[in-house]
Formats: structure tokens, sequence, C-alpha cells
């Protein structure tokens, strides 16, 4: 894993602050910081469009991200790329906004009022976004009316300069295509209510200088995840290579623990044992072959042998497990809990775990599961991660359209890479299996959690080269052993 100041997410006040120090600090004028974001803009653009082919609006608000704009709409100018430039006529803007519009005023290039983009917006097969960026207080009608609307309703695709209008403070903010970026990438891209409307998002460096903060969050931005290093040794037994015991399984949810406990042994450990009540075991037995299936209450002829505990898929627990839980948590091992357990125990049983757990929730389990501390997770998702595993001493990786990775250190790391393809019942119980598995061959936690994430999606990357729209999880599971590093 390499984590870097270079792929660091910042808070708005970081990113203002490192604005204000490029100046300060490093005699770096807020125009030139403006003049390089409008080239690196132009330069991406160039990248992602034919843009001699597109029919382009560019929208100004009056603000910086508005100068923004207009340094670029100058530069398409410059370079014979036609652009309708929409501005709000009636407000006078920030300094930088001014200059670049009297700049362009210079060149006699026509500004349109952007009421009037309502009547226009069907002739555009592009739109830039320059209307709010993060010094964005508040939305009035005066300074949009619907213009966000109109925008989101137009058959055009949309570009949006450093942050989608509107994203932090407006309940329907413009849907970006791409958000491009500037300096750092930001926190409000990565909340759950919010993650939608940025698009594909692509983080454009200019001059800023990250030592210019004497303290910023530990979250970071994971652009890709390299294979673990192992060392190669022929002379293994089943157990030098792991053993994972998952537990779970209950009629109606037998399929949910085979999964876990199949891509358990899939991911490359020794051995792989489900426990589930003794009534179940003749079942599960029908379904594998490949797995030891035994009853709770045998719990104890497995514990020495086992380094890693999934708790969860397919869990209905009963007195008798509960009795045995409370025994088990006190052992040196890693804990794994995912699906059932959320609905089947409290958060406070977490204080009791000998080694920090490591939870798999998706966000509806997260905000049943932690009550109490839930209530910003749509849209203050970080913070309220990275709370969540401070208080309660756990390993948090939150399951959503992207991956938020809490540690008790209070370091996040943010991994986003949606695909249709994972969503899907059973992904959840392949991931758990997949991470016991890797955390049972002895691997540092956090490097393992990096290396089940990129064993999943690795593995789905070659179904969906093969072609493949949905998966049996059983096919999913056959090829997670092509992905693993022996």
């Amino acid at each position: 894993m390499f984590l870097s100041t270079d792929n660091l997410i910042l808070t708005k006040d970081d990113l203002k602050l490192l604005e204000k120090n490029a100046e300060d600090a490093n005699n770096i004028p807020p125009l030139v910081l403006m003049e390089e974001a409008s080239s690196k803009i132009f330069e991406q653009l160039k990248k992602d469009f034919d843009l001699e082919s597109e029919s382009i609006a560019i929208l100004a608000g009056a603000g910086n991200n508005g100068g923004d704009a207009l340094s670029l709409a100058r530069k398409m100018f410059l370079s014979g790329i036609k652009t309708g430039i929409y501005i709000f006529p009636e407000k006078y803007g920030t300094k930088l906004y001014e200059l670049e519009k009297n700049v362009l005023n210079s060149f006699r290039i026509e500004f349109k009022d952007i009421n009037s983009f309502d009547k226009d917006s069907a002739c555009y097969t592009l739109i830039i976004d320059g209307i709010f960026g993060i010094g964005f207080k508040k939305r009035t009608k005066d300074d949009a009316g619907n213009i966000f609307g109109i925008i989101n309703d137009a058959n055009a695709r949309v570009v949006s300069i450093d942050v989608p209008s509107g994203l932090d403070k407006d309940s329907h903010p413009v849907n970006a295509d791409i958000t491009y970026s500037i300096g750092y990438l930001k926190n409000s891209f990565f909340n759950i209510g919010t993650r939608k409307h940025a698009g594909i998002i692509r983080d454009l460096k200019i001059s800023f200088d990250v030592k210019n903060l004497q303290s910023y969050q530990q979250a970071y931005y994971l652009k890709n995840i390299e294979p673990i290093t192992v060392k190669e040794n022929d002379f293994v037994h089943k157990y030098s290579r792991g053993g994972v015991m998952c537990i779970g399984g209950s009629p109606g949810k037998y399929g949910s623990i085979i999964f876990t406990a199949e891509s358990a042994l899939r991911s490359g450990c020794g051995i792989s044992v489900v426990l589930s009540d003794k009534n179940n075991i003749n079942s599960l037995n029908a379904l594998t072959k490949n797995i030891v299936i035994d009853s709770y209450d045998r719990y104890d002829q497995y514990m020495k042998k086992m380094k890693t505990i999934v708790i969860g898929p397919g869990l209905d627990p009963n007195d008798t497990f509960k009795n045995i839980l409370n025994n088990m948590i006190n052992e040196d091992v890693q804990f794994v809990l995912d699906a059932s357990f959320f609905t089947s125990f409290d958060c406070g049983i977490l204080a009791e775990f000998k080694n920090p757990p490591v939870l798999t929730p998706h966000s509806g389990e997260f905000k049943k599961f932690f009550k109490e501390e839930a209530d910003d997770l749509e849209y203050n998702t970080i913070e309220t991660v990275r709370n969540v595993s401070q208080k309660y001493n756990c390993i948090i990786i939150l399951k959503d359209s992207f991956l938020t990775i809490g540690v008790p250190s209070g370091k996040i790391l943010i991994y986003d890479n949606p695909t249709r393809l994972l969503a899907q019942a059973g992904s959840g119980d392949i991931f758990s299996g997949i991470l016991g598995g890797i955390l049972s061959q002895g691997y540092p936690v956090e490097e393992s959690i990096l290396e089940s994430i990129r064993i999943f999606y690795k593995t789905a990357e070659i179904l969906i080269d093969d072609g493949y729209k949905t998966y049996s999880p059983d096919a999913f599971i056959d090829l997670v052993g092509r992905t693993i590093v022996s």
C-alpha cells in the first residue's frame, strides 16, 4: 500500500487555507492559480471530449469558480472552439471574476444572460458548470433560480469545475458526468448522499503545497491497490496457511455462509470451517464437499487452530450461540463481523473483543447498528466513520457505491470503483470470505483489507472483460483463485 499527500482528501477549510497560503507562503498570485487551473481543465477536456464536434455552453457564476470558467472560455476561444458563455449580468463578482470578464470583453466576446439558458439548453451537447465552487454559502432564487434543474434536464453531458454546483448546500445540486477537482479531492465528494452527483472525478493538481497546512485529517483516496507482497515457501501445511471459522447459516440462508467459507478457501487459507446450529449440519453438508461443517457447541475443537472468525452471514443466533460468543471474543483471533451480526447484537458488544474487529456493513446496516452515531452518515460520511471506528476501537469497511475504510487511529481510506456487477445478492458474503481468508494468512490487518478489496474487484473485472453483466456466486468464487498472489 502506498499513501502520499498526492492522494489526500481535504476539507473545504483546508482548501481555502491552501489557496491563501499559496500567496502568503509561496508568493503565487491568485490569478496565476486561476490560469493554471483553467489550463489544466482545458487540457483534460481535450482528452475527454472531441471539442470540435461538441456544442458547448459555459455557465459562470460571479465567484472565483466563475472566474475559472471565464478563463477557460478565453482559452477555448483563442483555440478556435466556439462556446456559449452564460453569466449573471446583474451580479458584480469577485475581483478575479471581474478581471477575467474584462479580459473577455477586450476580445469582444459575447456574454449571454443565464436566464436565457432555459430556452437555449437544447442546443448544447456539453455543459461546463462553473456556477458555484467550494465557497458557495447558500443558494437563493436570485442567485440561480432553477438553473440546476435546467442543467440536469438538458440532453447534454455535464462537466463541473472543482465541485458540482450546490453539492453541499442544495438538495438538488448539479448532476455532473465528470467533475474536475482542482488542487485536491474534496471530502464532500465522498458522502453517501452526494457521491452520485459528482460522476467521474478527475484530480487536477495545481501549485498547492500541502506543507502549508499545519495539520489535516488523514483521509486518502486509493488510486490503485498493488498486490500484497508474500514470501515464497513450498513447505507448508493447511494450518500454516491459516484457518477460517465461519459462523452462521440458518434455514433459508444456508447459501450465505457457504459462499463465505468457499471464498475464504479460494483466497488461499488452508482450511475453512462452518459452525452452525446442529440442526442445520446435514443441510449444509449437502451444499459443499470442500468445507468442514460442525455445530456451535463444538467450537472449542477448532478455536486454537483458527486465526480468523467470520460471524454473520445467514446468522440466526440462539441463546447457546450467544453464550459461546462471550467466550470466543476474549480469544486472540481476528474477527470479521458481517450481515446478520448487525441485526442480532448491540454495538456495545464491540468493547468486549480482545482485538479490534473488522466490520463490513452496508450503509443500512451501519445506521441500524450505530443508531446514535449514524444521524449524519449520508452527508458527513468520512467523519461519521472516523468517529465510530475510534469510539468503538474497531475497523469499519462501509459498503456503498464506494468503500469507506476507518481504523481506530483515525485514518480513513476511500476506494471508489463502482461496478453494477457487484450489486447483487451474495457479493457481501463473498467479500467477507475473501477478507477472512487473507487475514488468516498472517498479513497485517490493513494490508489484508486492501488485498481483499483488490481481489474482489479484480475478480469482477475478469467477469466484465469476459462480457458478463451478472454472475452466479459459485462462478465468482471459482475465479477468486486467479487473482490471489501465491
